[in-house]
């Protein structure tokens, strides 16, 4: 198994459910998942599934985590807005921050956006540092809990860890 620290942070601070679409830059999180029991990892075929997967985890009464690509952010919109947002069901999200100029140009498109979906939507934000694991869990399950709706993780190249 690969370690991943920012998944064992997320573990410590009570994420008992992940569900998600693997991105190349979450290739550590996403392979150290794949040692959590099959009732905690969901890797799954499109985002809006494991959305979906998570809000019933959540009430189910275990604190889900969403993980995938910024670009799978357009998928998950209308579960988020009819189950996570009208609800109040908290969700963290871990998402890949894709979208450099430097980056394949499918990526480009709904990632240089990203930011301003997010903001469009109300949902709270930040990016990823190295070396920030365990704040950065902290915040990401407060905010999520704090406000009774999703909360974002932007992951960056050379961040997985």
């Amino acid at each position: 198994m690969s370690a991943s620290r920012r998944l064992q942070a997320l573990r410590r601070g009570g994420v008992g459910f992940v569900a998600g679409v693997p991105c190349s830059y979450l290739t550590r999180f996403f392979a150290a998942c794949e040692a959590l029991p099959p009732t905690a990892f969901l890797p799954a075929v499109r985002e809006d599934h494991a959305v979906a997967a998570c809000a019933g985890a959540w009430l189910g009464g275990v604190q889900p985590l969403a993980a995938m690509q910024n670009s799978g952010l357009g998928y998950c919109l209308e579960v988020l807005t009819s189950l996570h947002l009208m609800y109040r069901l908290p969700l963290p999200m871990l998402v890949s921050d894709r979208g450099a100029a430097d980056d394949f140009e499918e990526h480009r498109i709904l990632g240089q956006r990203t930011r301003a979906l997010l903001d469009l939507f109300e949902v709270p934000w930040r990016e990823s540092v190295i070396g920030g694991e365990e704040e950065e869990a902290e915040w990401l399950l407060a905010a999520s809990r704090g406000r009774g709706g999703p909360a974002v993780l932007l992951v960056g190249p050379g961040r997985d860890s």
